[in-house]
Order: C-alpha cells, then sequence, then structure tokens
C-alpha cells in the first residue's frame, strides 16, 4: 500500500510484513508508460497492416512517420516499432531517408513467396488429412459451397472473406499452431486479395475445383490427392501474380 513520497524520486510503500520499502517514482512511471507504449504500437500495427492488405494503402506508397502518428494520435515511437515489424513480414520497405513504402514485390520475390506457400501448405493439408475433425472439415465444406455462390454472383469482396475462411479453417485443421499461424501470414500479404481482383473467372472457377479436390482429400484421408491440389492451386495463383501484377 502506498503511503507517501518521500521526495520528488521516490514513493514509500508499506509491505505485507510491515516493512516499508521506497521505489524510484521514475522507475513506477516507467512500468506504467512502457505497457501503454507497446499497445500502441500493436495498434499501429494491426491498423497500418489491416490497411495495406485492404489495398487502402497501395504498392510504393510512402508512409511518412509523423503523418501516420498524427491520423492515429499517437506518437511517433509506436508507429517507428510497427513499421520495423512489418518491414520483417515484407509489408513495407524501410528507407534510408526515413519513413517506409509499402512493398512492391519483384517477381523474383513473388516467386520466392509461393513456393514457399507450396511448401508449408502441402505439408500442412497432409497432416490434416490425419488431424482434422469432421467439425472442421464441415465447416470448410461450408465455406467452399457459399465462395462458389460468391463467385457465381461475382462478389469479389465475399470470395475473398470465404476464400481466407477455407483455408484458414483446413490450415487449423492439421493441428500445428505454428505452420496454421505462418500460413495465415503468408495468405495475409496485401497482393494476395488483388490477385483474386485480376482473375477471370476462368481462373477463379479453377481455384474452386482445387479447392473441391482439397477438401476431398482431408475429407479421405488421402494426402497424395490433396497436397497435388495445393500445388496446383499454388502455382495458378503464382501465374496470376506474374501475369498481371
Amino acid at each position: 500500500m502506498r503511503l507517501t513520497s518521500c521526495d520528488n524520486y521516490c514513493t514509500l510503500f508499506r509491505m505485507r510484513d510491515g516493512t516499508q520499502k521506497c521505489m524510484p517514482t521514475i522507475g513506477l512511471l516507467a512500468l506504467s508508460t512502457s505497457g501503454r507504449s507497446t499497445n500502441r504500437a500493436d495498434e499501429a500495427y494491426k491498423r497500418l497492416q489491416q490497411s495495406i492488405i485492404t489495398g487502402e494503402l497501395r504498392s510504393n506508397q510512402r508512409l511518412v512517420e509523423s503523418q501516420v502518428a498524427r491520423k492515429y494520435k499517437m506518437s511517433r515511437t509506436p508507429v517507428h516499432e510497427a513499421l520495423i515489424r512489418l518491414e520483417a513480414i515484407g509489408y513495407v520497405t524501410i528507407l534510408e531517408t526515413g519513413g517506409a513504402i509499402v512493398t512492391d514485390p519483384s517477381p523474383t520475390q513473388l516467386r520466392n513467396l509461393y513456393e514457399f506457400r507450396e511448401a508449408l501448405e502441402t505439408k500442412a493439408m497432409s497432416l490434416a488429412c490425419q488431424r482434422a475433425t469432421p467439425e472442421q472439415i464441415e465447416r470448410a465444406a461450408k465455406y467452399h459451397t457459399r465462395s462458389c455462390e460468391a463467385v457465381s454472383n461475382r462478389d469479389l469482396d465475399k470470395f475473398i472473406e470465404l476464400n481466407d475462411a477455407f483455408h484458414g479453417e483446413l490450415a487449423a485443421a492439421c493441428g500445428n499452431e505454428q505452420l496454421s499461424s505462418l500460413l495465415q501470414t503468408l495468405r495475409d500479404q496485401p497482393f494476395d486479395r488483388r490477385i483474386v481482383r485480376l482473375s477471370t473467372n476462368r481462373e477463379l472457377r479453377a481455384m474452386l475445383r482445387h479447392h473441391e479436390q482439397i477438401l476431398e482429400g482431408v475429407r479421405r484421408g488421402d494426402a497424395r490427392l490433396a497436397e497435388k491440389a495445393v500445388r496446383e492451386h499454388v502455382r495458378v495463383v503464382l501465374r496470376v501474380a506474374l501475369e498481371r501484377l
């Protein structure tokens, strides 16, 4: 329990055993503000990430720390921390002159990313064939059915939402949280949504056929079928990305 301030730099506390302990006031302030700073950095990170994913912030768009800080009503420090974290997952590129730009991936970077995703997703589906529960398969099947309806209606926003849910459900079914979390990060790349919007109706139908095959492979416990469908799916998406981004 706090008793009184010894001076401007120290606060006196009574401990449970009746003794008193003096703790530097500056230390208390540091403890109270460090948590707030971390929370603000998390907020800036999530808001910037979502703005990039949705396309509100576009490729090569400049991000000036002071402007972002004013918009989010926070200091520059949490914004700077958020930009460093976003660079680590490939969303932005920090500039030597200060600030950052939203990353515009090169063809080589795109190819590297989707090759990495193919390797991880085939492993995840192999595990899902062994570990998926009937409830997870049923939820994924519902997402797939609604995805087909969205494509028929040319509702791309709804398809993007359901496509994420479908892949997320099956990734979770692999039973490996680290693997499913990493896959989610890869799927959250901002250009992933743009690829859907740049795809023809024929290409979207091909993606849905791949989904059906992946789902059937997991349902039957047929890892070979699921992995083959994943590879075909990822390669179609990569081809669209290389041709049109």
